[in-house]
């Protein structure tokens, strides 16, 4: 599955998809779903890997759905004319280049990411970025490549170079090695601004990544207290289950609550309100403009917003709190290299080590599954969580 980038097949789309949702689905949408040969390995580094089991992320549903604004920092940089779907895998690997030493055909892997980092290209001198493990902030990213790889999780293969995988431990189920990458993106958002004992921590979002997050943050700092926003009464339930102290709805008053849960001093009326004291560290899994704002005000002075969801659109936000109540806004995007009890862990190493320990629950998080021929089903379960109560929906491979 793919989606060519064709600015015309995108404004066609967005167009007709106001008035009729099959347009994402149509022939004049950018997405296909195709049968295509088997490329060969183009260099000596490259595998070849078998899917499994792949998540859907919310990235992909934006691609799909081609939400995403033409004048954002991120669409000035060279794109690839093909974007192949799925990156929250599971597989085997079916074919090794002859200078691949760390994997051998059978080895089950997940894939940590884009293929155009420092490490993938095979540069011997490495970018600050990728030196210090931070691969998605690669300087170097946007540069020509020789080889691209072809195919991704939301289909039967793919090949990529072998410095995109990581092998995955035989005490991990592929229902767990799906969420290696979203926990490793919940570990870097937790460590862009770790609380302290004592801290009112507020997760604003509960989905896969927030869940995780929840769960992320009791390991790394058992003393702070988290509260969680919920859209639906059934995701507050299982934000409790998962262990945030306190939950309120989105469709609440969410300056009231604070207020409640911190001590704050509510100040304002109607839409312009504002809060003296608040938490201490909020994380914004939502990332919309909406939420954004409610962060910055719902946070104390010299407090930190995380901001973690993707909003490909730009915003209209009120800034203010940053520079008036001194609130640190710090944004957080992918997996890292963390400090974790005095060792230098991948994030990605450790959400595969703290899954199989028992640290992280996955089972309640993974709630449909279908096979890749199901994909309208599956994207639309996604998609509807209020009918679906869906978490994570994923395709699996062998359905």
């Amino acid at each position: 599955m793919y989606l060519d980038i064709s600015i015309p097949r995108i404004a066609l789309t967005r167009l007709l998809g106001r008035v009729w949702r099959g347009a994402y689905y149509a022939r004049t949408s950018p997405l296909h779903l195709a049968e295509m040969a088997d490329p060969p390995l183009p260099a000596p580094d490259w595998v070849r890997i078998r899917n499994r089991m792949c998540g859907i992320c919310g990235s992909d549903l934006h691609q799909l759905f081609v939400d995403a604004g033409l004048d954002v920092a991120p669409v000035a940089l060279p794109s690839h004319k093909r974007i192949y779907l799925g990156h929250e895998m599971v597989g085997e690997v079916v074919e090794v280049g002859a200078a691949v030493t760390d994997f051998q055909i059978g080895d089950r892997v997940t894939r940590w990411g884009r293929a155009d980092d420092c490490r993938a290209r095979g540069l011997p001198d490495l970018c600050p970025a990728c030196a210090r493990g931070h691969r998605v902030l690669c300087q170097r990213a946007a540069e020509p490549r020789a080889h691209h790889p072809i195919g991704g999780g939301f289909g039967d293969s793919f090949i990529t170079p072998a410095a995109t995988l990581l092998p995955v431990p035989a005490a991990l189920a592929d229902e767990q090695a799906i969420f290696t990458e979203p926990t490793a993106v919940a570990i870097h958002a937790a460590w862009r601004h770790t609380p302290q004992p004592g801290d009112k921590v507020l997760v604003l979002g509960s989905g896969p990544i927030g869940y995780l997050l929840m769960q992320v943050l009791q390991i790394v700092q058992p003393d702070c207290e988290v509260t969680a926003v919920a859209q639906f009464p059934w995701q507050a339930e299982i934000a409790r289950q998962l262990g945030a102290a306190h939950v309120f709805l989105a469709g609440e008053d969410g300056y009231e609550a604070t207020a409640r849960l911190t001590g704050a001093k509510l100040y304002g009326r109607g839409r312009n309100r504002m809060l003296l004291g608040g938490f201490d560290v909020i994380y914004d899994v939502v990332g919309i403009p909406a939420t954004l704002q409610n962060a910055l005000r719902w946070t104390r002075a010299r407090g930190t917003v995380v901001l973690v969801g993707v909003y490909l659109h730009r915003m209209q936000v009120d800034l203010t709190p940053v520079w008036h109540q001194e609130v640190s806004l710090a944004g957080a995007i992918g997996h890292d290299v963390v400090n974790w009890r005095g060792e230098e862990i991948s994030t990605f190493d450790l959400a595969m080590r703290w899954m199989a320990a028992g640290k992280i629950d996955t089972e309640t998080l993974l709630t449909h599954t279908f096979p890749l021929a199901a994909y309208k089903e599956a994207f639309a379960t996604a998609v509807d969580k209020r009918t679906h109560r869906s978490i994570k929906v994923a395709f699996q491979m062998d359905q």
